[in-house]
């Protein structure tokens, strides 16, 4: 546990020095900032405009903290051959693996936590600090956790542009899940139906987890929900590195 810990703090480390983290983060506050001018422009909605806006800053830049960070880690370490000194040591690749990951989440925590306090700072100054709005930004928090543990994933057996594009598409279709069910229920039953339905089953279902629209508009928010959809998104996570682990014990780093 210890040398898992060691790798944490040295990635967490190396992160924090990485100069795009810092372009990100003062882009996604120029874009909460920003949001305090669209609500000038509407009445009555600028309080849901500020909650809006700042979510989907949180969700978009954790995003791209993972893609222009997160995916380029293990490459990184390969191609200046310092994972061949590492893995010199008392260390097995799957603790190597799991230290880095939990290096990138602690790293994608402290820009969570940052873009949530200025967004927090904004409301307050508004008196509409609502805490509900910290449950969605909890699951994006547990979202980002998942994409996460895919960017690990594909690194472990990609380039990092490739790995990058598959924690993409991983984003974006697991938003659209819901589509296949529709789809399914449009198709004649068969084989092509049925295949859709596992698709369906094997997909992450992001889009259920996902509670910015209701915490804005100040729907309620049922706790199952929130229990069934964090043990949902961090299981397929725990899945995503078993098999990152599999791949990168057979992965030639020579």
């Amino acid at each position: 546990m210890n040398r898992i810990l060691a790798i944490a703090s040295e990635t967490l480390s190396e992160v924090i020095r990485h100069r795009i983290l810092y372009l990100l983060l003062v882009f996604a506050a120029v874009m909460i900032l920003f949001s305090r001018s669209l609500s000038l422009m509407t009445v009555g909605e600028d309080v849901k405009i500020i909650k809006d806006v700042g979510l989907s800053a949180i969700n978009v830049f954790g995003l791209m903290v993972t893609l222009f960070v997160g995916v380029g880690i293990l490459f990184k370490d390969m191609e200046k051959r310092t994972v061949q000194v590492t893995l010199s040591g008392p260390v097995a690749r799957w603790e190597y693996l799991f230290g880095k990951y939990l290096g990138l989440s602690a790293a994608i925590t402290l820009n969570t936590l940052l873009m949530t306090l200025l967004l927090y700072g904004m409301l307050f100054l508004r008196d509409a600090a609502d805490p509900v709005l910290l449950v969605a930004v909890f699951m994006l928090w547990v979202e980002l956790l998942f994409l996460t543990a895919a960017a690990v994933f594909f690194s472990s057996f990609s380039t990092p542009i490739f790995s990058a594009l598959f924690t993409a598409a991983t984003y974006v279709v697991g938003h659209l899940a819901w589509s296949l069910t529709l789809l399914e229920a449009r198709l004649p039953a068969g084989g092509f139906a049925s295949a859709v339905h596992y698709l369906y089953l094997l997909v992450p279902d992001l889009e259920y987890g996902d509670l910015r629209s209701q915490a804005v508009h100040g729907v309620a928010i049922q706790a199952q929900q929130v229990v069934f959809a964090t043990a949902y998104e961090l299981g397929y996570a725990g899945l995503l590195l078993a098999l990152a682990a599999l791949a990168f014990r057979r992965r030639d780093l020579v």
